[in-house]
């Protein structure tokens, strides 16, 4: 939220995690307590305002971009070279070891969101001051909108959870002493129904719009749409291709979104906007650029993407966050599949993603910066997309294709964004963009991968594409055609950290590991 309403919560809100009882002092000496937080309406915001700055002012998508680093197992980012000793390297080459600081940022992080949407799902409806009946722009109760909120968020974290780590601990309460903060994994299955539970009851909650105009009402909040776009996403991880369908189709239909007429429009750094007329769900990012008491921060992707010749402010940018290339010197013998070779010639989303520049070495390769404006240092303002029309529509068309329920729409919504890849008008059919007709399963398939793989390129995809698609894909497109030969079937889950079993006995590590 880009306003002056959006800051950090307080007390045991910034506090709390699975791990750390002692961060969970019921009595906190010169910060503001929980009930304190909850007698108002500027103080019950500020909590769901607190939720939304956990995204962005830990390391999930700032920081150390633990999120963005998950993608470095894929076969679309690859770093500077196996000889470089980074964590980079060790995702990249799945010789990442238990004890590390990504994946335990990942944990932490998201537990930390979990908590506090736990806290406000379970105060705020028992709200009573007279401000608790106000209602947002779009006529609901505030007190509907802000527990919808809190349990897109909670889904949100639970969903990158369950497929990073698989089994985790499930906890939708709040804690409230540090006996409660140690508990065992739970089965996916379970995890994954508490994840549908909470985004069907988010989309009844949340409004379908935002007027962008006062306390509760700015745009880039989570709207009924972003949760059922999620939602349509779970349940085709899940393979329950019906539903998947079903609710991406009710997006699409009844939304009232539309994709914007050109691929860089989606993109402020490449020219374009933020939280577009094709926005779902973005993470926000402060106009300024830097960090203040009551904004979220500015990112620092070009820390890891821009080009080591535009570094500004004394920053050292490592161009390091790069798409695959068979061209580059720096690959295995037999390296294959890259990302920048997916692309078809004329395709502008390869140069809407991508630019040559100058990497460590001096040489100059494909960098990314689809984010990155050059000269901004390590602190930008460009947002980062989590769902946008354009994956609901592949969604739609995947789901179709593995069910057998292939219509005149699923080739339609593929073609739309080809079309548009190709800068030809959206809805008239082109010869040039798209696909023929009557494919087969097979290859239906192979063409809406691929659609994925160049449309949705460095927005945190990919690696969640390549578990979902099993392992025998996975296994040829990482260790066949790109050579990571330490890639296993029990490298499909990243290892939970250390630290988080040491800290809670009741936790077991992932086989691998």
């Amino acid at each position: 939220m880009k306003s002056k309403y959006l800051c950090v919560l307080v007390a045991g809100l910034l506090t709390a995690t699975t791990s750390c009882n002692e961060m969970l002092n019921p009595q906190p000496v010169g910060l503001q307590t929980i009930d304190a937080t909850f007698t108002d309406f500027a103080g019950t915001l500020a909590a769901v305002n607190g939720a939304y700055s956990t995204l962005t002012s830990g390391n999930l998508y700032r920081g150390n971009n633990d999120m963005l680093y998950v993608d470095y197992a894929s076969d679309d980012i690859v770093n500077v070279s196996k000889l470089a000793s980074s964590a980079y390297s060790l995702v990249d080459y799945f010789e990442l070891p238990a004890d590390n600081g990504m994946t335990f940022g990942l944990w932490d992080g998201f537990y930390r969101l979990i908590y506090r949407s736990n806290v406000i799902i379970n105060r705020v409806p028992g709200l009573t001051f007279p401000v608790a009946q106000s209602r947002n722009s779009a006529g609901t109760l505030f007190k509907d909108q802000f527990v919808g909120e809190a349990k897109f968020l909670r889904a949100f974290a639970y969903f990158n959870l369950v497929r990073l780590f698989g089994d985790v601990p499930l906890r939708t309460d709040e804690i409230k002493s540090p006996t409660d903060v140690n508990i065992p994994r739970t089965p996916a299955a379970q995890v994954y129904q508490q994840i549908i539970d909470d985004l069907k009851d988010a989309a009844a909650k949340l409004p379908p719009t935002y007027s962008g105009s006062g306390a509760g009402n700015e745009r880039g909040r989570a709207s009924r749409w972003a949760a059922l776009a999620m939602l349509a996403d779970v349940y085709l991880t899940q393979k329950n291709y019906a539903e998947a369908k079903t609710t991406a189709a009710q997006v699409i239909t009844q939304s009232g979104l539309n994709l914007n007429p050109k691929y860089a429009d989606n993109f402020a750094a490449r020219g374009g906007q933020e939280n577009t007329a094709e926005s779902l769900f973005e993470i926000q990012f402060s106009n300024g650029g830097q960090a203040s008491g009551t904004a979220p921060l500015g990112q620092n992707y070009s820390f890891i993407m821009g080009p080591t010749n535009n570094a500004s402010g004394g920053v050292v940018n490592l161009a390091a966050y790069r798409p695959s290339d068979n061209t580059n010197s720096d690959n295995e013998a037999g390296f294959r599949g890259g990302l920048i070779q997916e692309y078809e010639e004329g395709d502008v989303r390869r140069d809407v993603n991508f630019g040559r520049g100058q990497s460590g070495d001096g040489t100059q390769r494909w960098l990314t910066v689809k984010y990155y404006v050059p000269g901004s240092g390590a602190v930008g303002q460009a947002n980062f997309p989590v769902y946008r029309l354009a994956e609901v529509y592949l969604i739609y068309a995947e789901a179709a294709n593995e069910s057998n329920t292939v219509d005149a729409l699923a080739y339609e919504y593929v073609n739309r964004l080809r079309r548009r890849a190709f800068d030809l008008p959206l809805t008239t059919a082109s010869e040039k963009a798209d696909l023929k007709p009557g494919l087969s399963q097979a290859e239906f398939r192979a063409a809406i991968r691929s659609e994925r793989r160049k449309e949705l390129a460095m927005e945190n995809k990919r690696w969640f594409d390549l578990v979902r698609y099993g392992f025998d894909y996975t296994n040829q497109v990482l260790k066949v055609d790109q050579k990571r030969d330490n890639f296993t079937r029990d490298k499909l889950l990243f290892p939970i950290a250390r630290i988080e079993t040491l800290n809670n006995p009741l936790l077991t590590q992932n086989p691998g590991y």
